[in-house]
């Protein structure tokens, strides 16, 4: 696999990577942050359809194959979005198998999960990003019930730390619910060594990818 230097900023500076050697990358404030992110989102927007449907494929059936996923009662997952690891695999083999299913719909600074029973519950909502209609009933959390959420990024750690869009959507939401399995899916391409967090960001409890499961 050819290699190639990528630079952020005269102290930043990373090559892609080989096939299990990481990127070496430290986000040290905000500012870099932003540029990171920017720079993996590029990345990811470039990669060919179709490697993005063959590599969803292998992350979803990863994830099918845990028993975390074939436990749960519930599925919260979001609706892929430029170039991100498509969930519809994984939608569909949830609603196969009877679980509830409930995609995230933004408003304002806040963000909460509507249960749909097909796609035809989506609509175009902020960002041209497909959301649940209105009408959809929320999540709430059922006694006795167990919930799984699948959590998108632009970039995460071998420790599981999580970059996100920049909203803080994601870490505000599961800050008050961390009783919810959180797995994030991600291309291999976007996994780096560390991630300097913040307070406020929340981890996933595992991360898959097409090669990994950890």
């Amino acid at each position: 696999m050819h290699s190639k230097e990528i630079f952020v900023d005269s102290l930043i500076t990373f090559q892609s990577r080989r096939r299990m050697d990481p990127l070496q990358i430290w986000v040290r404030n905000m500012d870099r942050k932003k540029e990171i992110r920017a720079k993996f989102l590029k990345m990811r927007q470039a990669l060919p359809k179709e490697e993005v449907r063959e590599k969803s494929l292998r992350i979803m059936r990863r994830i099918e194959e845990t028993e975390t996923f074939k436990n749960a009662d519930n599925l919260l997952a979001y609706i892929d979005f430029r170039g991100e690891v498509a969930t519809g695999t994984l939608i569909e083999k949830a609603w196969e198998l009877g679980k509830k299913v409930y995609v995230p719909r933004v408003a304002g600074k806040e963000m909460e999960f509507y249960r749909i029973h097909s796609f035809e519950d989506l609509e175009k909502g902020a960002y041209g990003i497909l959301e649940p209609k209105k009408e959809c009933p929320v999540y709430k959390a059922g006694e006795g019930q167990t919930t799984l959420a699948i959590l998108p990024g632009s970039v995460f750690d071998e420790k599981k730390n999580r970059v996100g869009y920049g909203g803080g959507f994601y870490d505000r939401y599961f800050e008050k619910r961390k009783d919810i399995c959180r797995i994030a899916a991600a291309y291999e391409m976007q996994i780096v060594e560390e991630i300097e967090t913040e307070e406020f960001d929340l981890p996933a409890d595992y991360v898959t990818t097409e090669e990994r499961f950890w």
